[in-house]
């Protein structure tokens, strides 16, 4: 069945966080409206790599898939980072995997090698080519940014920048010392059976506290003391407020930087910068989710914990870190469980839209973005046969 966009633009369109609605059920397993979201979302946006510390010297480089292509994240001999294509230019065969180190990134199926700049630098047994130059054999290259220390890509070259973007979301989140926080784990969770919407409706909000985070979030921070926080085009925040009688003690809220203010001593920062990346953060820490789209209803999950520098300074680090990473992963297991319930619930048929809380404007933030970029916000009348 056609997907119906009428429906959805009645939710994007709605024009105040007191009667908004969530989006129809069928917009987490459709199709038609996945192809919609790669072509003007995620091509047309800035996607979340790694953070720089993950290519720490001259020569690292780090594999990841987008959107079904093989892209690697390198950097090279002068230091300079670069977004390139995996595949080789010869007959498209995958010329590393994983991260490491290496002096150039060699096929293994022709050994054609190419220099972590993209350079074709060595092509074997190809002098009775006729016309073969191997400067026209460089891997493709991707239009990057780098941002707070994350590696963005922009697929199809021709975004806004990345600073322009989240321009108004600086001031936020600088206080932190955000772009010098350091990865100090990275777990993977496979493929998930649920939308990458799912997955952004269920970290923007803190209203399941109660619920999911029963015994490990609410008395501490309950879902009634959370907040909307300055919003944009491009990027949404929330803040998670400490209960009174708390103290500040890690992993959570200490020890942070001294340009935050007491007030950051007694409560989290969550936000998303459109369209992927999501983070929950505090003084001590701040966790990433890796969300790679795979098709409607399905992504590829990663989750990566770093801490902030007077946190890493701080004496008994392994302690903390031990303890925060256990942590948080305890509290992203009981997310997936709620957010696999719902893909379950939409694929048995359910049809209505609900209501939302006040304690979940992020996700109306959120629906007037889809809204924005798939063009569908204006006369719902029209929409029914769009797509």
């Amino acid at each position: 069945m056609p997907f119906d966009y009428s429906r959805l633009a009645a939710t994007c369109a709605v024009d105040s966080p007191e009667n908004a609605i969530t989006l129809p059920p069928q917009a987490y397993g459709s199709d038609d409206l996945y192809a919609d979201e790669v072509d003007q979302i995620f091509k047309r946006g800035w996607i979340p790599l790694c953070r720089l510390e993950q290519l720490g010297v001259p020569g690292s480089y780090y594999s990841i898939d987008i959107l079904g292509m093989p892209l690697v994240v390198t950097r090279d001999r002068n230091g300079e980072v670069r977004v390139l294509s995996r595949n080789c230019t010869h007959r498209w065969m995958e010329v590393c995997s994983g991260a490491g180190t290496a002096g150039v990134l060699q096929c293994p199926y022709h050994l054609w090698s190419f220099g972590l700049d993209g350079h074709l630098a060595g092509a074997p047994e190809m002098k009775q080519s006729a016309g073969f130059e191997r400067k026209d054999y460089a891997l493709k290259q991707f239009r990057h940014e780098v941002w707070k220390g994350f590696v963005f890509v922009n697929i199809d070259g021709h975004a806004t920048s990345v600073a322009e973007q989240y321009a108004a979301l600086e001031p936020i989140v600088d206080p932190y010392d955000f772009e010098n926080y350091q990865t100090v784990e990275q777990t993977e969770w496979g493929i998930c059976d649920w939308d990458w919407k799912i997955m952004v409706d269920n970290f923007m909000e803190c209203y399941h506290h109660m619920g999911p985070h029963r015994g490990s979030l609410e008395e501490q921070f309950p879902a009634a003391l959370s907040y909307t926080g300055e919003v944009g085009e491009y990027f949404t925040t929330m803040w998670s407020q400490q209960a009174d009688g708390y103290p500040a003690d890690p992993p959570f809220l200490s020890p942070g930087a001294p340009t935050l203010s007491p007030e950051h001593s007694h409560k989290s920062l969550i936000f998303i910068a459109y369209p992927l990346l999501q983070i929950a953060m505090g003084p001590g820490y701040f966790y990433w989710l890796k969300v790679l789209p795979m098709g409607a209803g399905k992504i590829d999950l990663y989750l990566d914990i770093c801490m902030s520098p007077a946190a890493l300074a701080a004496p008994g680090l392994d302690a903390r870190r031990s303890e925060l990473i256990k942590m948080i992963c305890d509290i992203h297991r009981e997310d997936l469980d709620v957010c696999a319930a719902v893909q379950r619930a939409i694929k048995s048929g359910v049809t209505a839209t609900g209501r939302l809380s006040h304690l979940e404007r992020p996700l109306w933030e959120f629906y007037r973005y889809l809204g924005r970029q798939l063009g569908i916000l204006g006369n719902t009348a029209d929409l029914a046969s769009a797509g």
